[in-house]
């Protein structure tokens, strides 16, 4: 089987966002598509498309570290992370280098079929939706109280 250049990938995935009615925008000396995505409740956030030697990288970033609540358990939160990235069939969840939380999906190319190129793409952006509406809202801020602050309420 003939390699698939980055211009035919680039071509390919141009036209399964054209055939999903998405805006985006390609950037070839990044060899990536930004896609601008707006969702039901008004949030937008882009997804990212990266040609990444044999593999496609579709990746969003679901909330920055500096969003996240300042009281948050990380350890229970990346815990709730990873068991949802276990439960949920295509919703990854990650950390960038900057301690941001971002939902992402690979494919090499050779798997590259509108059919799969859909799925990845819906996964990541259920993902971003998910972590906002389901798991954020709904966190439990669990602050276990020292007996050193007894002092002060007693």
């Amino acid at each position: 089987m003939e390699e698939k250049s980055v211009e035919d990938v680039a071509k390919q995935i141009e036209d399964y966002l054209k055939k999903m009615n998405l805006h985006y925008y390609y950037f070839p000396e990044h060899k990536a598509f930004k896609v601008p995505f707006v969702s039901e409740d008004g949030r937008q956030f882009d997804v990212l498309i990266l040609i990444r030697g044999n593999w496609i990288s579709t990746a969003a970033l679901a909330v920055s570290k500096e969003d996240l609540p300042p009281d948050l358990d990380e350890k229970e939160f990346y815990k709730i992370l990873l068991m949802t990235s276990f439960d949920m069939n295509e919703v990854n969840f990650a950390l960038t280098s900057r301690g941001d939380v971002v939902v992402h999906a690979e494919s090499h190319i050779k798997a590259l079929t509108y059919e799969n190129f859909e799925v990845e793409f819906k996964a990541v952006v259920f993902g971003v939706e998910f972590l906002n509406r389901q798991i954020l809202p709904n966190y439990p801020k669990i602050r276990m109280p020292s007996y050193s602050e007894l002092f002060y309420v007693l």
